[in-house]
């Protein structure tokens, strides 16, 4: 993490000064963008056991139930043991290898970003999705703490926004303080806008 990047996951732009005015139009613009665009944090590496525990627990409750259905159907259907029995453990190696690969490739496809005029978040695997908040638009700022985000010290922060279609935009897997102190600086700086 940069010096410029405070360690309580709220960013704030750099300080550096503006590109020289001889440098070209291009690098201008890409160092102006970078000043004002601190980079995306990272969500609370805890979350990976979070995600892995809740997907568990899905995948148990689908495993029992297909490993029901393939009982019945083994035991009514002549011959269907054979075929039932290895289909169901190769949907067990699936759901365990799902279980292994996907919560740390979500993790690492997880990102959020602050600065003084929005809110950004970037997500998902194979289709990627950012969301972009301008501050102006925020209503208000909540934080969700299920009994699971409660045993792993984790909170997701809920923002509320106005006259969109996506009324609003969550960021999972924060640290309880940070997301604390992350939704006080939201309230502060959506105040200052005058929202």
């Amino acid at each position: 993490m940069s010096e410029d990047q405070p360690s309580n996951g709220i960013s704030h732009p750099p300080s550096d000064p503006p590109a020289p005015a001889h440098a070209p139009a291009l690098r201008d613009a890409e160092s102006t963008a970078t000043a004002q665009s601190p980079e995306f944090q990272p969500l609370d590496p805890r979350v990976v056991g979070l995600w892995r525990l809740t997907r568990a627990i899905g995948f148990t409750i689908l495993l029992g139930m297909a490993g029901l259905v393939a009982l019945i159907v083994g035991l009514t259907a002549e011959g269907a043991l054979p075929v039932v029995f290895p289909a169901w453990c190769a949907l067990l190696l699936l759901f365990g290898w799902l279980l292994y690969w996907l919560p740390r490739r979500s993790y690492r496809a997880w990102g959020y970003r602050i600065d003084h005029k929005v809110l950004e978040t970037r997500s998902g695997i194979l289709f990627q999705i950012r969301q972009l908040l301008p501050l102006t638009r925020l209503q208000h700022v909540d934080l969700h703490r299920g009994p699971l985000e409660r045993r792993f010290g984790l909170a997701s922060l809920v923002v509320h926004t106005a006259g969109t279609h996506a009324a609003t935009i969550g960021i999972p897997g924060l640290d309880a303080d940070v997301a604390s102190r992350l939704r006080d600086h939201l309230v502060e700086v959506g105040g200052d806008d005058g929202v």
